[in-house]
């Protein structure tokens, strides 16, 4: 079951101030996700909360890109980062574990490595 609504969220840094985005929100029960171009867009991106009991869950991504994959635990705390720079032909899957994922579009000025958690606005 997918539900949609937009969501403003705060993404927090170690070392830099905390920056505001404006998701796109996505609830689903599904273990595998099909995720559509049209979902991100340069202002904005997509926040999907997965809400099922298995382990797993495949995202295809195919056509997203260039954008930055977010995970985090269900404490909002973050947990790692896939990178789709979409230049090339091929197809684009991630199997994660994570519950909490945020897409954005790539900044290559993101601090990536900084990042250490969100909350909702």
């Amino acid at each position: 079951m997918l539900n949609s609504n937009y969501l403003s969220l705060s993404l927090f840094f170690r070392f830099k101030p905390a920056k505001r985005f404006l998701f796109q929100t996505l609830t689903s029960t599904e273990t595998t996700l099909t995720l559509k171009t049209n979902l991100i867009d340069k202002d904005s991106g997509l926040y999907i909360k997965l809400q099922h009991d298995k382990l797993n869950t495949q995202l295809n991504l195919d056509g997203i890109g260039p954008a930055v994959v977010l995970q985090f635990d269900d404490r909002q705390q973050f947990t790692g980062a896939s990178l789709s720079l979409g230049t090339g032909s091929g197809t684009f899957g991630l199997i994660t574990q994570s519950k909490r994922l945020l897409i954005l579009p790539f900044d290559k000025d993101f601090p990536i490595g900084q990042l250490s958690h969100f909350e909702h606005n």
